[in-house]
This record gives C-alpha cells, structure tokens and sequence, in this order.
C-alpha cells in the first residue's frame, strides 16, 4: 500500500455538493428547432475529499469548484460555454468509508406537510423536462463531440 492510499490518522471522508451556472455567450451562427435562446444549465456535484474536518472538505472543494468551472469551450451553434460556480456548498461527513451502496451524501430539509410529493420531487431532482431533453441540452453541447449546427429552422 503506497502512504498516497493509506488511511491517515485523524482524516474523514466528505462529500461535498456544490452548485454551477452554465451559459451560452454569443449570436449563435445557426440555430434549429431545439435551440432555446432562454435556457441556461444548472449543474450539482458530488465530489469526496478526505480531510481533518468539514471546514477543510470545503475548503478542498471550493479550490476544486474554481477549477472545475473554467470550463470553456464552443457549442453547436458557435457560441462560447462558460461555467460558473455560484459559491454554494454543503457537506456531508460519511459513516463508512467509499464502497459498493455506501452513502456518500445526504441532506434534509422541512417542508409543510401541504406540499404535495410531486413539488417536492420537482424541486430536488429538477422538473421532468418531456421524453425529449436532450434536444434542449444540446446549447450546452461541446461542438467538438457533438458536431455543428449548419443551417437555421
């Protein structure tokens, strides 16, 4: 076992969600029928880190965040893609370590008891976008492996 993978005295593991705004800059070159010059990306991550503490999880996390969020690349339409973290994270310290079904994050929070469970669905896992959201995400598409958008509808 390399001291890298060995388990280190006093270090917990976290996972930590933090929250991305993603947006299309730009006229777009063409467009078609699932182009929605409305619509920006909302992205939530999960990201474990073994730290001393939460506080340093979220320090962890939030260098991370920076990084992640220098996304930068060109969309089917030719407009430019750019991310954002929006400074929110929250942690979670885990009961076990890392494995096969092991929790890794959880959260609560109170709602009345007048808010039907399909709201509640809705505002934790995002509004069922139809049979088709791919179509709408392909704003958010990276041109170099989705291809371009050639002719306007």
């Amino acid at each position: 076992m390399s001291s890298k993978s060995r388990p280190r005295a006093g270090h917990s593991w976290y996972g930590v969600k933090t929250l991305y705004r993603c947006s299309a800059l730009g006229r777009p070159k063409a467009t078609d029928r699932s182009y929605d010059p409305w619509v920006t990306m909302v992205e939530e991550r999960v990201v474990l880190f073994k730290t001393r503490s939460s506080t340093e999880a979220i320090r962890a996390a939030e260098k991370e965040a920076r990084a992640h969020a220098k996304l930068d690349y060109v969309n089917p339409y030719g407009q430019r893609v750019v991310m954002r973290y929006l400074g929110a994270c929250e942690t979670f310290e885990l009961f076990d370590p890392p494995g096969h079904a092991r929790e890794v994050y959880s959260t609560t929070e109170l709602v009345s008891k007048r808010v039907p469970d399909r709201l509640v669905i809705d505002r934790r896992m995002g509004i069922d976008e139809g049979p088709r959201p791919s179509l709408r995400r392909k704003k958010f598409l990276n041109q170099e492996f989705s291809g371009i958008v050639s002719r306007g509808v």
